[in-house]
This record gives structure tokens, C-alpha cells and sequence, in this order.
């Protein structure tokens, strides 16, 4: 099994011709058949089909997949589609537990501020979705994270610990729970980002390899566009497998993977 590396391929033969329980996780966003400009794939097919292909990928990830291993699956929300994101997920429901239901916030407004960067709509009818879905399924539902890999730190801890001897011994870290803030980075030119249209933060995706508590593996990315996941998992100590059947991308992601060494 060759990893740190990125397939020509179409991600379901890809994954089906890799070793049973071969992958530590798996980490990706899948087109979300909104009709996104892509430079090759077409976006826009009829919505059964859309779904039956997602089940042959979800089939193909739980192949490679470990036992004790995490899926965790981007899907994008829509006023337009609201249900795309939720009928993807239970089309997985079919192989895969559904073990954490994770917002990844873009953009968010609290006292007076707004933090974060979201895509503006001009609607009478909508208002802007500032939030995308992110499901982390595992194959039985019972797998351990480390909650702690991603912790805050305690508002009121010196307060709490007072009186207790517990300063050394306990970390000023809690679970920050299943809302996370992760801002888009400010990039404008489509060279920069590789002229693909729907591109996620590699924070997000450090931030699920962390919360999996998997020190050292492999982690497989079936649409893996630009390269953000691979970036994500070099950084993070893991090596990465990716498919695409974009050349173009393919290309982007490598120089942009080298530029990252």
C-alpha cells in the first residue's frame, strides 16, 4: 500500500483495492450536489443517484477502514437543499454509527463582534449559513476519543481548584464540545486556491485527527481536491492516502503539499 501520496483514481475502486482495515481514519468533504462549478466533475446529479453513489463510497471507507477507526464526513448546508447535508448522512446510517454531530462554525457574532467569514447571500426569503456539518462515524459507536486533544481552557479554574489539591495534577483543560470555531482563511485569488471551489481549512481537519487520539497512522482522504487533508496529517505526525479524478488538482495538491515541507 503506497501512502503520502495522491491517486489519479476513482476513489471507490481506489479504496477497494486497499487492504481490509487498512486506513487509521478517514477525513473528507464530498461535492455536495449543490451544482458547484468543479473543474471536471459535474455537480448536479439527479438526487438518487447522488445518493446511491455515496453509499458505494461510504461501502468502500468501511472496507478500508479499521475496526476502531473514525470517519468523519463534511457536508455543507444549504438553504436552497437544507436536507442534502442530513440525507448523505442517513444514506452512511447503513454502515456507520453516528457517534458525534460536530458544527463547524465559520462565523459567529457574540457580544457586539463578529468573528469568522461565512459566503454572503442576497435573499428575502434566507439568511446566511455561517455553519457546515461535521459527522464522526465509527463502525460500532463505542470508540474512544481524547476530548482533551482539542480542550479550552477553564473560564473559572484557579477559582475551582482553590482549597483543592489537585493544581499539579489537573489540567486547565475541558471538553470544548461539539461547536467549533474554525474561520476560513482570508485567501481571494483562485490561484491560491487552486481554482477549486470548496475548499475547508486544514484547522478542521487537524482538529479531527486530535480529537481521534491516533498518534501515528494513516489517514485517507477519497475527494481530496487540494491537498488540505494531506497538509493536515504530515503536520499532525500521520502519513495520508488521496484520490481524485481531477489532474489539475492533483498537481495543485502536490506543489502545495511540497511548499508545505
Amino acid at each position: 500500500m503506497i501512502t503520502n501520496t495522491i491517486h489519479l483514481s476513482d476513489c471507490v475502486k481506489g479504496m477497494s483495492a486497499l487492504p481490509k482495515g487498512s486506513v487509521d481514519m478517514v477525513v473528507t468533504s464530498p461535492p455536495y450536489n449543490l451544482g458547484i462549478k468543479y473543474s471536471t466533475y459535474k455537480d448536479n446529479k439527479p438526487r438518487q443517484d447522488y445518493l446511491a453513489w455515496m453509499n458505494e463510497v461510504f461501502v468502500a471507507v468501511k472496507h478500508c477502514l479499521k475496526d476502531d477507526g473514525h470517519f468523519f464526513l463534511n457536508m455543507g448546508y444549504s438553504n436552497i437543499d437544507p436536507w442534502v447535508g442530513m440525507d448523505v448522512a442517513q444514506v452512511a446510517r447503513d454502515n456507520f454509527v453516528l457517534q458525534n454531530h460536530i458544527n463547524w462554525v465559520k462565523s459567529i457574532h457574540v457580544n457586539d463582534k463578529t468573528s469568522g467569514h461565512f459566503k454572503p447571500i442576497n435573499s428575502q426569503r434566507y439568511m446566511c449559513p455561517t455553519w457546515e456539518h461535521l459527522f464522526h462515524f465509527t463502525k460500532d459507536g463505542n470508540v474512544n476519543v481524547d476530548r482533551l486533544a482539542v480542550g479550552v481552557k477553564y473560564e473559572y479554574y484557579e477559582a475551582n481548584i482553590r482549597g483543592k489539591n489537585t493544581a499539579e495534577n489537573k489540567p486547565n483543560l475541558r471538553d470544548k464540545g461539539n461547536c467549533w470555531y474554525i474561520p476560513y482563511e482570508t485567501i481571494n485569488s483562485k490561484e491560491l486556491k487552486g481554482k477549486h471551489p470548496a475548499i475547508f481549512p486544514v484547522k478542521l481537519v487537524e482538529e479531527c485527527i486530535k480529537v481521534s487520539g491516533i498518534k501515528s497512522g494513516i489517514v485517507l482522504d477519497p475527494f481530496i481536491g487540494t491537498g488540505t487533508t494531506a497538509i493536515a496529517a504530515l503536520n499532525q505526525g500521520h502519513k495520508y492516502i488521496g484520490f481524485d479524478i481531477d489532474n489539475e488538482y492533483i498537481d495543485f495538491a502536490n506543489r502545495r503539499i511540497n511548499d508545505n515541507d
